[in-house]
């Protein structure tokens, strides 16, 4: 700890590069806006095991990034730097885990520091940091977990890979395992971590799987939904929609790695790859990489945030091969510069983003809009945008497939559904004043333009009203509005 307090520029470094701005860009669609809406939602409804959209049960991510972001919007309110302060947190977080790692394995008193440097200013590292997804919190517990083993904290080892679990799935547990074992082949006797593997994986099996059991006993159905569609099913097969192919994370990962991936000595690597003598700290490294990078590439779901977890040791090899600190201050502080100046651009250019653009303008613009009813409908078809739920504060109809119910909606939920983005422009049209978020392209093709306007226009969507447009500083939609939860889930 002293060690800790005396050397650190390093932790000011990374608290600035995560904390500064992390508010000024609109939640992006879809990922920010729906894990934001969940949260809000869980803050409002108290419901803290099943997490809720749009009223409706969501059960296609685990809790805990819920909880946290929930707390955090109880605590700083609904705005864009609460719902993203858990995962700034947890990559500060992570940088003190490797500079821990570091200061403990790397030869050299200044390996902690250019490791918490290089983890920092990583591209990839860098941009997840500031959103909100369940990368961040799982990478922390990860690291986490490789630390407390390498400290001989067995017990906590096995604590938190079920924690890790409990955010995101089984990555939590490939990781971890894959480089102690890849520390335990390669170490010397006396270097050896005496886990006790079966009962601390069953511990960890407790913790992982805790919620899933909880919610398969009050309804048996969720137990296949779990175990075929979730787990099975996105690994295995390309029905999530996100095949690619076989060498991508071989792109990803240079790309997520830059500028510090020019700086390694590659053939130096190479050789000392095909000697195949390394230390346990270098087995540690090559177990944390390599298993579960050939398990990403043999997956049939591919998204560019699965390699997260790997960025913590490519620190550390960097840190390993390149330990001259001076250098490391030298090209972190430009790319820091870059980096940050990289993320205002982005946030000035919300209507270039297309699918990913924020709602956050059109919510601005649904607030000047006033009706004749106290109450108007506010609806997304055929969009996953529930961030202009959050920043209306109020619930929204959608199509079934954005929906996502895997549970039979109750007769008052199935009211707030549309079958079809079709039967949602019917019952529409001539109905009670309305407001919705749908692709440009398909207001074009399908909306009758004569009972239509748009609002207002973000990236790929456009905000449509289906009544004369009046602008007043009346909000339309009663805040903080949470629809009723679907008893057969409780």
């Amino acid at each position: 700890m002293i060690n800790l307090l005396k050397h650190s520029s390093w932790l000011l470094f990374a608290a600035a590069m995560f904390f500064t701005l992390l508010g000024q860009r609109g939640l992006n669609e879809p990922d920010e806006g729906r894990y934001a809406e969940i949260a809000r939602e869980m803050s409002l409804d108290g419901d803290w095991l099943i997490p809720h959209m749009n009223g409706l049960p969501h059960f296609q991510k685990p809790p805990v990034i819920y909880w946290f972001t929930a707390l955090s919007l109880q605590i700083f309110g609904h705005n864009e730097w609460a719902a993203r302060l858990p995962s700034a947190l947890m990559a500060l977080g992570t940088v003190t885990l490797v500079f821990m790692l570091a200061r403990l394995l790397l030869p050299g008193r200044n390996g902690g520091e250019n490791a918490a440097l290089v983890l920092t200013t990583l591209a990839g590292f860098f941009a997840m940091s500031r959103l909100l997804t369940p990368d961040m919190t799982m990478t922390f517990w990860i690291t986490a977990a490789i630390t407390a083993a390498v400290h001989q904290r067995h017990w906590l080892f096995f604590i938190l890979m079920g924690t890790g679990f409990l955010t995101k799935g089984p990555m939590a547990l490939v990781v971890p395992i894959s480089a102690i074992l890849g520390w335990q082949v390669f170490c010397k006797p006396h270097e050896r971590l005496h886990l006790q593997w079966w009962r601390g994986l069953a511990l960890t099996l407790a913790i992982s799987l805790c919620w899933f059991v909880m919610l398969s006993i009050q309804d048996p159905s969720l137990f296949e939904y779990f175990w075929r569609y979730e787990l099975m099913e996105r690994f295995g097969s390309a029905n999530h929609g996100r095949a690619k192919p076989f060498w991508f994370f071989l792109v990803v990962l240079p790309l997520a790695t830059l500028p510090w991936i020019l700086t390694l000595p590659l053939r130096r690597i190479w050789k000392k790859c095909c000697s195949w003598h390394f230390n346990a700290w270098q087995g540690l490294l090559l177990g944390w990489t390599i298993p579960p990078l050939i398990i990403l590439s043999f997956s049939g779901s591919k998204l560019p945030t699965y390699v997260l977890p790997l960025m913590p040791a490519f620190a550390l090899t960097v840190a390993a091969t390149s330990p001259d600190l001076r250098r490391s201050w030298s090209l972190a502080l430009p790319t820091a510069a870059c980096l940050l100046l990289g993320d205002f651009v982005v946030a000035q250019c919300n209507e270039h983003l297309g699918v990913q653009a924020s709602s956050r303008e059109l919510a601005q613009l649904l607030r000047t809009q006033e009706t004749d009813e106290d109450e108007a409908i506010l609806f997304a078809c055929e969009t996953r945008t529930e961030g202009l739920a959050f920043y209306t504060e109020h619930l929204m109809n959608i199509t079934r497939r954005e929906a996502d119910c895997v549970m039979q909606p109750t007769p008052v939920q199935a009211e707030h559904i549309y079958p079809s983005l079709s039967d949602c422009i019917q019952r529409l049209t001539d109905g009670p004043p309305a407001h919705g978020i749908v692709k440009t392209t398909r207001f074009e093709k399908m909306f009758d333009q004569k009972k239509w306007r748009i609002i207002g226009r973000s990236g790929a969507f456009c905000l449509v009203a289906n009544h004369p447009i009046h602008t007043s500083a009346k909000k339309p939609f009663p805040h903080n509005h949470i629809a009723p939860p679907n008893p057969s889930a409780d």
